[in-house]
């Protein structure tokens, strides 16, 4: 990849200079030291830059009027019958024949410096260069650096992928007990345990929305509350401030108050007087104009069929505003609508949430149906075409929306009013035949229909559907997709069935035998946070760490270079954290070193970091994040980072 100059600032040439003057230095005589030199510009006006010394001019003539056969035309030394030999360019005193490094061409190649650049591309003899990508740095390796949401293609550069989100998490609410569980997704082994409010068993906790940090938002429904939990387990915060961190490890549980990964709890009596049903979750992360993670969740009060939004964070109630249709489930689309499932009037609802800002702005009634005038509300109502009433409800990656209840059906907002909505026609029986749904990244649609086992439907031709063999009469009601792509339905006979999916419809492994300690589960919303990712603004993340100089050298970072291309709509940052050690790195204060676009290739470390107040370690963490915002279409288009280098340099060693 291109390799642009780097620039020493005047400050650090003259450390150098005062190195060399040392080094230089006679200290057995009384008169100033010979001056080192690479060019001419290194020396006084009056003197000459001679075998990497400065020498005064008439030196040089004395030479040259030694060496009566010379003709220097331009006192370099160099010409018809010098000793040094002849010259390239007589008019040209820089043009010696020997290559220094110095931005001009002294052998008359016609290429300046060949040959006589560090390995950074620049005349600073102590740079040092660190490379990923590109055509000479080591691979992109997500499997080995840490990484979320991120692959490589076939040339090798970093983009976005979706099937690589680490979601290695899932979630199940304990509802009859009220707590909820945290699994392994690849072990299937429960890691920990919690209460989900003060209530206990009378918390009945139900639905659970999953962030992108992997934190669980759990709503109790007879608690009329909400509370967060963070997935870190023993790496939890200290939040009651007893110095240690007490947390589940296993399908134990603490009692209320003690766990300290319960980050917040709220009571929602204020924002849904009376409500009895907490019964719609979503997490939803926005970024911030400097590329921060603004964190909010969404509620639905079935009862007072309102809905409040909630700081992630703290748990503060921002708003609340009247629900277009009576809050059952929730699920968020790419482009920020929030779309409601209800037990009611057969029809579903959606709120704009970039609009939907404050009480003002979402203070106006829904539009109803199907239209253009319709879709640009910030509240929509739309009928639902299924008999009965919808239950669980889901977007997929394509931003089609899909419900459960009597049957399945898809609508597509992108398609003519109309013409959105394609039900499945499931033939089996029951008043409610699909429960909890869920759409995975390779096309497929996954329903739970009770004893009727799990249902898998072709996502583009919803026409299209079977039964999973060997997953009747498990009482099937949530649906959620792991980040391998294993699909798990939870049961109401407490256990958890997992399907591992093959390419075609018919092909598929159970297992029927996992998470055999939950009780009473009631729960089928978003368990893994898979599907907030799938059907959102995709963004992913890379780190590496590169190490400066050796132990007890104080390093200057200098510069990150990169080559990336970035279509419409997508964009990638880069951040850095410094610490001299490995272990101190988690704890260190990220630093932002620019976003493309706008921002170019180089990029300064050192100047973020001497702005930021930092100190260069050792050690130097750099993440790169890429973005992509969803276009009118289905379509996603990733950035690439095809390389980057990260340069830096040492002290000087002196003998």
């Amino acid at each position: 990849m291109p390799r642009p100059a780097s620039i020493l600032s005047p400050s650090s040439y003259a450390s150098i200079f005062s190195l060399l003057l040392v080094a230089a230095c006679d200290c057995g005589g009384g008169g100033l030291p010979a001056r080192s030199c690479t060019t001419n510009a290194d020396c006084p006006a009056d003197q000459r830059c001679v075998d990497e010394v400065c020498h005064p001019a008439e030196t040089r003539d004395a030479g040259r009027d030694a060496d009566p056969g010379c003709e220097d035309e331009d006192g370099d030394g160099f010409g018809p019958g010098c000793r040094a030999g002849d010259d390239c360019d007589p008019s040209d005193p820089t043009q010696t024949g020997r290559e220094v490094c110095d931005g001009l061409d002294n052998d008359c190649d016609g290429v300046a410096d060949n040959g006589v650049l560090s390995e950074c591309g620049d005349c600073n003899p102590d740079c040092r260069l660190g490379g990923l990508g590109g055509t000479d740095g080591d691979p992109f390796d997500p499997d080995t650096d840490e990484s979320d949401g991120v692959g490589v293609d076939d040339d090798g550069a970093l983009v976005l992928d979706s099937t690589r989100i680490n979601t290695n998490f899932i979630w199940i609410a304990n509802t009859g007990e009220g707590t909820v569980s945290r699994f392994n997704t690849e072990t299937f082994v429960e890691e920990g345990r919690y209460y989900t409010g003060p209530a206990g068993a009378a918390n009945d906790p139900s639905r659970t929305s999953v962030g992108s940090l992997g934190d669980v938002y759990v709503a109790n429904r007879r608690g009329n509350s909400i509370s967060r939990i963070s997935v870190l387990g023993t790496d939890c915060p200290d939040t009651n401030g007893d110095g240690m961190i007490t947390t589940s490890t296993d399908g134990t549980f603490l009692p209320w108050g003690q766990d300290d990964c319960v980050l917040w709890h709220t009571n929602l009596e204020a924002a849904f007087p009376g409500e009895r049903h907490v019964r719609a979750v979503a997490a939803q992360d926005v970024e911030g104009p400097d590329g921060e993670l603004r964190q909010y969740v969404w509620v639905g009060g079935y009862d007072t069929q309102r809905v409040a939004k909630l700081d992630g964070e703290t748990g503060a109630v921002l708003f609340v505003t009247a629900s277009p249709a009576r809050p059952y489930g929730f699920a968020l689309d790419g482009r920020g609508n929030l779309w409601v499932s209800t037990r009611d009037n057969s029809r579903i609802g959606r709120i704009d949430t970039s609009r939907c800002v404050d009480e003002a702005s979402c203070a106006a009634a829904p539009c109803d149906g199907e239209s253009a005038m319709a879709d640009a509300c910030v509240k929509q109502t739309i009928s639902a075409p299924i008999g009965g009433l919808p239950y669980g409800i889901t977007v997929d990656f394509n931003q089609r929306v899909w419900i459960g209840g009597n049957d399945v059906a898809r609508y597509d907002p992108s398609a003519p009013p109309g013409s959105r909505w394609q039900r499945t026609n499931l033939t089996f029986g029951g008043s409610i035949k699909v429960h909890g749904i869920a759409a995975d990244a390779s096309g497929w649609v996954w329903g739970a229909a009770q004893g009727n086992g799990v249902v898998r439907i072709d996502a583009d031709s919803p026409g299209t559907w079977t039964v999973v063999a060997g997953t009747t009469g498990t009482s099937n009601k949530g649906m959620a997709v792991d980040a391998e792509g294993k699909i798990w339905s939870v049961t109401q006979t407490n256990q958890a069935v997992v399907i591992t999916p093959g390419p075609t419809i018919d092909d598929a492994t159970v297992n029927t035998d996992v998470a055999r300690s939950i009780v009473s589960p009631y729960t089928y919303s978003d368990m893994t946070g898979l599907q907030l990712r799938l059907a959102t603004n995709p963004r992913g993340y890379y780190r590496h760490v590169f190490e400066a100089c050796d132990e007890g050298m104080g390093p200057q970072w200098e510069e990150l270079r990169f080559e990336a291309e970035t279509p419409a709509g997508t964009s990638v940052s880069y951040r850095v954290k410094t610490a001299d050690t490995r272990a101190d790195l988690d704890a260190a204060e990220w630093v932002n070193l620019g976003t493309t676009p706008p921002d170019a290739s180089p990029l300064s470390i050192g100047d973020a970091l001497s702005a930021a107040g930092i100190s260069p370690g050792r050690f130097l963490l750099l993440e790169i994040s890429l973005r992509a915002e969803r276009s009118s279409t289905t379509m996603v288009i990733t950035p690439r980072v095809l390389g980057v280098d990260v340069t830096h340099s040492c002290p000087p060693i002196f003998g």
